[in-house]
């Protein structure tokens, strides 16, 4: 699966940071509702594995930096 990770905070910090699960292996999109318009949100994703009950992830992405529409 995949783990995807959005802040308004570039260091992914504080309250605003919310961290979601993707299981599905044929999951290709996540749509996030309710944010704010007109804010910049940064974004980051990592694999999660899971073998013989260890949980296994790797290095976070690069983040990248959204705007959302008005």
């Amino acid at each position: 699966g995949y783990e995807v990770q959005y802040s308004t905070n570039k260091k992914f910090t504080g309250k605003t940071t919310v961290t979601k699960t993707i299981k599905k292996k044929s999951a290709g999109k996540l749509t996030v509702r309710n944010l704010k318009p007109g804010k910049k949100y940064y974004v980051r994703v990592r694999t999660d594995k899971t073998v013989k009950k260890k949980n296994f992830c790797s290095a976070w992405s690069r983040c990248k930096r959204v705007t959302t529409g008005r």
